[in-house]
């Protein structure tokens, strides 16, 4: 298998993914590992504010692309942000399975704001700012993915490993 975990910030991805490649037994990775790994910087926060959007997102493809490159089986986990980043949408369509884990809007704002004010929303109007991020990207996540998996409210991580896990494998069943 090799699977891409994708989805907005919070949904659960990072979560997940180690959980989903424990139980089918392949590597298991995360995208912002991956750049770090390639950068010099103490965070893909620091490196994004530091270089941009663009550059970022070269770092981003030449990661997976590396990891992609050295793992026959594999459960990437990608940043929320990935929507954003049409080479790489591409590059992971045709090298694996997308796995969109979808989360309702007002979940994932809540969740996200709890950890604190992300620098990509406007403090004035976070909801307000959020929304627009959140409609670009599940449209294109919705669009790209080969499996959507709706998740709901957050509940037990190794109940919603095994749910993904099931659906994941139903779809490669029936080879939808």
């Amino acid at each position: 298998m090799r699977l891409f975990i994708t989805g907005l910030k919070h949904c659960g991805k990072s979560t997940a993914a180690p959980l989903i490649a424990g139980r089918i037994g392949c590597a298991v990775a995360d995208s912002d590992d991956l750049v770090l790994s390639l950068v010099e910087s103490t965070s893909v926060r620091q490196y994004y504010r530091e270089n941009g959007a663009g550059a970022f997102m070269e770092k981003e493809l030449e990661a997976v692309r590396g990891f992609v490159s050295t793992h026959e089986s594999f459960v990437l986990s990608l940043g929320g942000g990935a929507a954003d980043n049409t080479q790489l949408m591409q590059y992971m369509k045709h090298n694996g399975t997308i796995v969109y884990l979808r989360r309702d809007e007002e979940v994932l704002i809540q969740r996200i704001l709890s950890k604190g004010m992300p620098a990509f929303l406007d403090p004035a109007d976070p909801r307000g700012s959020f929304h627009p991020i959140y409609i670009r990207r599940d449209g294109i996540y919705s669009q790209m993915a080969d499996i959507v998996i709706d998740l709901g409210g957050y509940g037990d991580k190794t109940a919603t490993a095994e749910h993904i896990l099931s659906t994941i494998m139903e779809h490669e069943k029936h080879g939808r």
